[in-house]
């Protein structure tokens, strides 16, 4: 899982700068209404990479395990399609997605995809093997290891976030009680 990992770490790194720099700064879509549903899906994104980044790097995910993971790539899929769906009408009172926040989102996917094949064909057999989840580190940095467990509470925390946000907005525009 030494590609996966390293793959994971730069998915890590564009996705925050995602978060900070287009979420955060400059639409800070937290505080905006059309941008609910987004939110959702943003939070979604905080338990499926908090799992990623300390499941791949530490652990040989064998038998039921390895379609676990590939459950996770899959229901990351769906987030994603899910948030592309959404993001058109949640920016739209901004002027619409940044060009750069775009193509930010194409190099995610690619490099997304470079996760899912090194996956099947650096562990691919796990697939067969009895099931068994087993501490074993990836041959990468200790340090490595340790910011994508840093990588995994940010996730979770910016989930959280997401998801309170949301559920704030949604409160904002509900009609009172009779």
């Amino acid at each position: 899982m030494e590609v996966a990992t390293y793959i994971l770490f730069i998915l890590g790194v564009l996705g925050g700068i995602d978060i900070l720099l287009y979420h955060s700064v400059s639409h800070g879509i937290r505080s905006h209404e059309d941008s609910r549903l987004e939110l959702i899906t943003h939070s979604l994104r905080g338990p499926t990479y908090g799992a990623l980044f300390l499941l791949v790097p530490n652990f040989a995910m064998q038998g039921l395990f390895f379609w676990l993971l590939i459950g996770i790539y899959v229901f990351d899929v769906a987030i994603s399609l899910g948030d592309f769906i959404l993001e058109r009408a949640s920016r739209e009172f901004f002027g619409g997605l940044p060009t750069g926040e775009y193509v930010l989102h194409i190099i995610l996917a690619m490099l997304f995809g470079g996760l899912v094949t090194s996956t099947f064909y650096g562990v691919g057999h796990w697939a067969t093997l009895p099931t068994r989840l087993a501490y074993e580190p990836a041959a990468v940095p200790d340090l490595l290891r340790a910011l994508l467990a840093f990588m995994a509470v940010f996730v979770l925390w910016s989930g959280a976030m997401d998801l309170l946000a949301a559920i704030r907005l949604s409160k904002k525009t509900a009609p009172p009680l009779p």
